[in-house]
């Protein structure tokens, strides 16, 4: 950190490792705003103010913050394109209770919820947990999540997103965010949250038409073609049906990535239908495919050249970093599922003909 006020070496953070640390200023003195406290320090990713550490190199504070981190190992550079695992929230924003004030109190009406598709919406399961729980669990270093795709359950269901509630939710990570937009103009309302990118599923909106009208606003925002044995739209609108037509319309229009997710596995954790990853062989996208993901599956979908997994809401790793959280002291607590076998599905959620998991 070149600067007059210290060394011209590299300064972090004693508290978090990082390299964002300036000298503070002082609001009151000779020259009000200007002059420094030389020996304070303000660093603007936790806000620690104290002295800092310095470095010789840039290297060297690198690898004091990803310490801090937990992440001991030295970093090596990627030998090509990473496949992204990227975990599923789905968020229930509805009240607990009819009380005006609780819409100003977000942490106590959004939950992480389970998720299942019953052949018209995608309904919440009983078990969920609070976010701070699921963030503390999804975005420490053991699991260390950084980017997620948020789904607002309210918006997608019934057209009403909560976005009071879930501006409050994308602050913590990269977000994908799906609120159900209906319309185009209503999709690009994600935007005004600060997400990274908003999604938009087929499910939602009611023909191809809607993805051209979304690309001439922003070629940012990233499709979803939603699947359960077939394309599904909005209210049974007409459109293309076919996973290959459907993926073809979207490259036409001009789109380079999408999701796309079958909804028959979706949260039943016994990983992808290899007949549904065969349909997807030979489409001219980077794909983030979900649909009853663990974790290790997403590294054989970088084997077969996917961009990403959509990992569903509850794994057995993700229940498994809940239960070790600390616990406050609650009146109601959520009960965890048995783990999901990886050779069968609950009965009635995956469709018994020709369906085997490898």
């Amino acid at each position: 950190m070149p600067s007059r006020f210290g060394p011209n070496d590299f300064a972090a953070c004693g508290r978090c490792g990082s390299g964002r640390v300036h000298p503070k200023l002082l609001v009151m003195g000779p020259i009000a705003g200007i002059d420094s406290d030389s020996r304070s320090y303000v660093c603007r990713a936790c806000g620690h103010e104290g002295l800092p550490i310095f470095f010789d190199t840039q290297e060297a504070r690198a690898q004091f913050e990803r310490e801090k981190k937990g992440i001991w190992a030295e970093e090596s550079k990627p030998s090509g394109p990473q496949v992204l695992t990227i975990p599923i929230l789905p968020i229930q924003t509805d009240p607990l209770l009819p009380i005006k004030i609780l819409e100003h109190l977000p942490g106590r009406v959004a939950t992480v919820t389970g998720v299942r598709w019953d052949g018209a919406r995608l309904g919440p399961t009983a078990y969920r947990v609070s976010y701070q729980e699921y963030w503390d669990a999804i975005g420490g270093p053991r699991y260390n999540a950084s980017r997620v795709l948020m789904l607002d359950l309210a918006g997608i269901n019934r057209a009403n997103p909560n976005f009071e509630v879930t501006r409050h939710l994308v602050k913590r990570s990269d977000v994908w965010l799906d609120s159900g937009g209906r319309e185009p103009e209503e999709v690009m309302d994600g935007y005004m949250l600060d997400v990274e990118r908003v999604v938009a599923g087929t499910k939602t909106l009611p023909s191809p038409d809607a993805f051209a009208g979304l690309y001439a606003l922003s070629n940012d925002v990233l499709p979803c073609i939603d699947w359960d044995g077939k394309v599904l739209w909005r209210g049974g609108h007409a459109g293309p049906t076919e996973l290959h037509d459907v993926a073809n319309v979207l490259r036409g229009i001009g789109f380079g990535s999408a999701c796309v997710v079958d909804l028959r596995r979706l949260g039943t954790e016994i990983g992808p239908d290899p007949a549904f990853l065969a349909t997807l062989e030979g489409i001219d996208l980077a794909l983030y495919v979900g649909g009853g993901l663990q974790e290790s599956d997403v590294l054989r979908l970088g084997e077969k050249g996917f961009a990403g997994g959509l990992v569903d809401p509850f794994t057995p790793v993700i229940r498994d970093l809940i239960s070790k959280l600390p616990k406050a002291p609650t009146t109601t607590e959520a009960s965890s599922p048995a783990p999901a076998s990886r050779t069968t599905a609950a009965p009635g959620s995956v469709p018994s003909s020709g369906w085997a998991h490898v």
